[in-house]
Formats: C-alpha cells, sequence, structure tokens
C-alpha cells in the first residue's frame, strides 16, 4: 500500500496557504499568478497597437500595471543573489555553529549583501519614474 504524505500547511496549488507562515512568499506568488495572464493581455494589446496607434494610452497605463506588478520579482530575485553571493548568511536562518564556520572559512557576513534588494527597488522606483516622467504623464 502506498504511503501518502500530507503537508500540514495545504496544498502546494493553494498559494493562500503561504499567508499564514510567510507573507513575503505569498505576496511573490501572488503577484506572479496576476503577471501570467496581465502579460497575455498586455502581448494583445502591444500588438494592437501596431494596427490602431490610439492606443498608446493603453499601453502606457499596462506598462505602468505590469511594472508595479513585477516588482516583487525582482526584490526575490536581487535577494536570491544576495542569498546564493553570501552562502545564506544574508537573510539565512542559519545555526549559529553554521554561522560561525562559514564567517571563519569564508570571511563573510550578511553585512552589504543585506542591502541588495532594497537596492534593487530604489533603482526599480527610480526607473518607474523616469518612465513616467519620460511620458509626461
Amino acid at each position: 500500500m502506498e504511503k501518502k504524505l500530507y503537508d500540514m500547511r495545504g496544498k502546494q496549488a493553494n498559494i493562500a496557504r503561504l499567508a499564514r507562515f510567510h507573507m513575503e512568499g505569498f505576496l511573490h506568488m501572488l503577484f506572479y499568478r496576476i503577471l501570467v495572464f496581465l502579460a497575455i493581455f498586455y502581448g494583445i494589446v502591444v500588438l494592437l497597437f501596431f494596427i490602431f496607434p490610439q492606443l498608446s494610452f493603453s499601453v502606457k497605463a499596462l506598462t505602468a500595471v505590469v511594472w508595479i506588478f513585477f516588482t516583487p520579482q525582482v526584490y526575490e530575485a536581487a535577494k536570491s543573489l544576495a542569498i546564493v553571493s553570501t552562502r545564506g548568511l544574508a537573510f539565512g536562518h542559519l545555526s549559529e555553529e553554521y554561522r560561525f564556520m562559514m564567517r571563519s572559512k569564508y570571511g563573510k557576513t550578511g553585512g552589504i549583501f543585506n542591502a541588495v534588494p532594497y537596492g534593487a527597488l530604489a533603482v526599480w522606483a527610480i526607473g518607474f519614474i523616469a518612465m513616467l516622467m519620460w511620458w509626461n504623464i
């Protein structure tokens, strides 16, 4: 007889389960799933823009919406790079023994890498503001 394993947190397909124990992961997955459908709609509108140039405001508005919904993905990618670069010392939930060993072996701490995701968000926000200014909105 096959043994069934149950995850007490709920089904993997149900992203709402993440909200109870990992809000950051929940927002990441929620915005990702919205982006899947939004990207299809956005692609159709951009293609229609080539046929009907009067859709320029719609393309600009959708570009801003996609930019906003993509923000958690940028944050998570920058955070992942910080974690990988420090071998888990930045943002990691590691035991003290492992942390001590990593610091003594590699001489690294989380240090400046803890600021990398927030720096990426700052650059992302400046890019958004620059885009809006370029459009003269």
